[in-house]
């Protein structure tokens, strides 16, 4: 049925291609089914070992087609986060993803320091009365 069926495959394939990039040192995508229903691509690691995937990519998983180390291949995996975890280990894949977040973080910080005029903080509404409380003036 067209109301449930999943996002077609073949467009995921390349948003992963277009918005994982720092995950990754080659990103090619091998075929896209006329149905955009199945996929395939080759992903490289970023690390020195140079590790490449071939995946199969359905609507219901991505299966590891090969391995360069031999370790993965058969393997399914639900989401493209957890084959980017098992093509470079969990805790590398966690800390590239945790200086990603904290360069952004930075970087939008940054821009809205620089948006604030002399880089000092947004106004409170307090006109500098040396943070006394207001007054009720009596006539």
């Amino acid at each position: 049925s067209p109301s449930g069926a999943p996002a077609p495959v073949g467009e995921d394939v390349l948003h992963y291609q277009a918005h994982y990039r720092d995950f990754f040192s080659e990103f090619e995508v091998l075929s896209i089914s006329p149905d955009k229903q199945e996929a395939a691509f080759r992903i490289v690691s970023r690390r020195s070992d140079g590790r490449e995937l071939r995946v199969d990519l359905s609507p219901q998983s991505f299966q590891i087609a090969a391995d360069s180390r031999g370790e993965l291949t058969g393997q399914r995996f639900e989401t493209f986060e957890q084959v980017l975890s098992a093509m470079d280990g969990a805790e590398a894949f966690g800390t590239r993803l945790c200086d990603l977040v904290s360069a952004q973080l930075a970087g939008k910080l940054g821009g809205l320091r620089a948006a604030e005029p002399d880089g000092e903080a947004a106004d409170d509404g307090d006109d500098d009365d040396g943070g006394a409380p207001a007054q009720l003036v009596e006539s």
